[in-house]
């Protein structure tokens, strides 16, 4: 009875360690880009047409490779410190992921400045509740209503 005990609690404690160990296929390794960034409060922001912009159509390849590379920033911390980066190329546009984990500062790194054409949109609550992402290559703050886990592109 307990050989059979230990050979089940070692294949659970392997399992757990499995699965901590493999990394989520969205997110690599934590980063600090977004630490030499302005810091702002986004709320507090305003959007800027031609650095991010919420265009409700449909982008096309041939246009939408000329905006990367660009990565959004997805921070556990305030002022982007210690964050996750989600590569804006692959992201599937007009669609949610809801409850990635809980952050409280984004930044979207764009290395040409250039902006977006399509808007990159923050929230929480199942989808529900979504804030814009003001300007690329400065950090914002969230302090929103429902904790932000939700990332969209529109």
């Amino acid at each position: 009875m307990l050989a059979a005990l230990t050979v089940f609690t070692l294949a659970l404690f392997g399992q757990a360690a499995v699965a901590a160990s493999t990394p989520n296929p969205l997110l690599g390794e934590l980063t600090n880009a977004g630490a030499k960034f302005p810091v702002a409060d986004v709320k507090d922001a305003t959007v800027v047409e031609g650095k991010t912009l919420s265009t409700h159509g449909v982008l096309h390849t041939n246009t939408a490779q000329d905006f990367f590379p660009a990565t959004l920033l997805l921070c556990p911390t305030d002022n982007c410190i210690s964050c996750f980066p989600l590569d804006l190329s692959t992201f599937p546009v007009s669609t949610c992921l809801a409850e990635l984990f809980t952050f409280q500062s984004v930044a979207i790194n764009q290395p040409s400045d250039e902006g977006l054409p399509f808007g990159v949109f923050v929230g929480g609550g199942g989808c529900t509740e979504f804030t814009q992402i003001p300007v690329v290559n400065t950090c914002y703050n969230l302090f929103l209503d429902v904790p932000a886990s939700d990332v969209s592109i529109n």
